[in-house]
């Protein structure tokens, strides 16, 4: 059997180089608004917009990129094919995408950084505690991998979907059976996010998440209410959504969704 860490690191390696070609493009449009502005034909604020604006264009590109190669995962003998358990390849792609995700995101918030304080214009932040933005991150990683096991939830019912009923090929009919199900996908986060809400009310659970609220002024971010035991209950709530979606998602993949191509393909 083959580790979960070789099927990880090879899946990541291959997301990485993908997105990192993105960047140097992200890059190389940087350097040429750059040179606008030495030029004189832009000004400081138009480098620092339109980088922006071009970062954001490269993480929603790298974003469908990941998207459609952690699909080709559900399909392909070259994944499907391997001598690991499913559930092991399942946790493999969603934590291969988990961390090209921060790894894109990273590069591209260092880079508008580097920008930022380049420019000067380094604004107001606020004295927010090491804890706090620990648990932020966190919460935040969580929130991505709901994301992705979300994605991974429609990836397969469409699969599942298109190889039970015949003649679902056609773009049209494909587009409904999308459509549908996303519909069904976010029905199942609703159905699971109100039963835990009625059960946190049942038991008495009170957190930050509903009476908490933050302020953005000229002083920076100011946060009101027990934020960090809103923090945390929502990012238990978060987790308990991947790990419960998952397990859907691992079932499905064991028992519905088959491979696309022919052992002679590989």
């Amino acid at each position: 059997m083959t580790s979960m860490s070789k099927v990880f690191w090879q899946m990541t390696k291959e997301r990485v180089r993908q997105v990192t070609q993105l960047i140097e493009i992200d890059l190389g449009v940087i350097a040429v608004l750059v040179i606008m502005r030495l030029l004189g034909r832009i000004s400081t604020d138009d480098v620092l917009g339109f980088s922006t604006l071009f970062g954001l264009i490269t993480v929603m590109v790298g974003f469908i990129a990941q998207a459609q190669s952690q699909e080709q995962v559900w399909v392909q003998n070259r994944w499907r094919l391997v001598p690991i358990a499913d559930w092991k390849l399942y946790c493999a792609s969603t934590l291969s995408n988990l961390a090209t995700s921060v790894y894109l995101w990273a590069v591209i918030a260092a880079i508008t950084t580097v920008e930022v304080l380049v420019s000067g214009n380094k604004g107001n932040w606020s004295n927010t505690g090491f804890t706090m933005v620990a648990s932020v991150l966190v919460l935040v990683l969580v929130m991505l991998l709901l994301l992705w096991t979300l994605i991974s939830l429609e990836h397969m019912l469409i699969t599942m979907i298109t190889d039970f009923l015949p003649g679902m090929q056609e773009k049209w009919l494909r587009c409904v059976i999308i459509f549908a199900s996303i519909l069904v996908s976010l029905k199942l986060v609703d159905w699971f996010f109100s039963g835990l809400g009625w059960l946190i009310k049942v038991t008495g659970i009170t957190g930050a998440s509903l009476n908490s609220s933050m302020t953005i002024d000229g002083a920076g971010l100011t946060m009101h209410g027990t934020v960090l035991a809103d923090l945390w209950l929502s990012t238990g709530v978060f987790a308990a959504a991947v790990l419960l979606l998952g397990a859907l998602n691992c079932f499905l993949l064991s028992r519905w969704v088959e491979t696309k191509q022919t052992p002679t393909a590989v």
